[in-house]
């Protein structure tokens, strides 16, 4: 039966533009090899989609929830339900001398932000750069390949993927979760205890888990390490013989 509102499923899909058949994206890793699209720091595995978050292109978010687990689709996504239009007003003319002050030395095709906007450097040409504030993929047509690999029912595994897609190096099973006197315990592996952004992470998740998991009113991370102890010296008992004082 279709999917609902805050499902949690898992999809594995190939992304490709259909004017070209470019690849963009895939959880499959025999796939981005094939297409020598492979990256040694990307974990390839099935996405976390919890549909109405849209964290994915509207149309690939509204084909998924008609679909059923198991089930295998090929989906067109038009430009307007992916990522919009080209905007020829989005196109910019600046003076190369705004990049150079601040140490930027752009080259045409590189990706720069520019007041924390990603822009892409068109052309570069007397003094001047030609630069492109729409998205890479505007005005193209993607191509989803899809399989629903899995819907997660138990609320203690959401939490577990809530966890694993901030923390993409570190399996869903690492965490450990459960209910503890009424509230919800997350014993976290000791892979995430020097992580840089970790205090953001779990802050994140908290208010991730409060929108769609909500099973304890409170949310504990314990970190659990394993200390030595001294051992013990058995100091064996003297033996005090009686003296005969007869």
């Amino acid at each position: 039966m279709p999917f609902e509102k805050n499902d949690f499923i898992l999809i594995d899909y190939i992304a490709t533009i259909k004017e070209t058949g470019e690849l963009i994206d895939t959880t499959i890793a025999d796939v981005a090899k094939k297409h020598k699209k492979y990256s040694e720091g990307k974990v390839y595995e099935p996405l976390l989609v919890i549909l109405g978050e849209h964290r994915v292109v509207e149309g690939l978010e509204e084909e998924l929830a008609k679909m059923n687990i198991g089930e295998e689709k090929t989906i067109e996504v038009p430009p307007e339900k992916a990522y919009g239009r080209r905007d020829p007003n989005k196109v910019k003319l600046m003076p190369l001398r705004n990049f150079t002050k601040r140490g930027i030395y752009p080259k045409v095709g590189e990706v720069v932000e520019i007041n924390g906007v990603p822009a892409t450097i068109r052309n570069i040409t007397g003094g001047r750069v030609i630069v492109d504030f729409n998205h890479p993929l505007a005005g193209k047509t993607i191509v989803y390949q899809v399989k629903v690999i899995k819907k997660i029912e138990d609320p203690l595994e959401k939490v577990k993927y809530l966890l694993h897609r901030r923390l993409k190096n570190i399996p869903p099973d690492k965490f450990i979760v459960k209910i503890v006197e009424g509230s919800l315990r997350v014993e976290m592996p000791k892979e995430a205890y020097l992580i840089d952004n970790i205090q953001y992470v779990k802050q994140t998740v908290v208010k991730e888990i409060e929108k769609y998991v909500s099973i304890a009113p409170t949310v504990e991370f314990v970190e659990k390490y394993t200390i030595k102890l001294p051992e013990v010296q058995h100091v064996p008992e003297k033996k005090v013989e009686a003296k005969n004082t007869g």
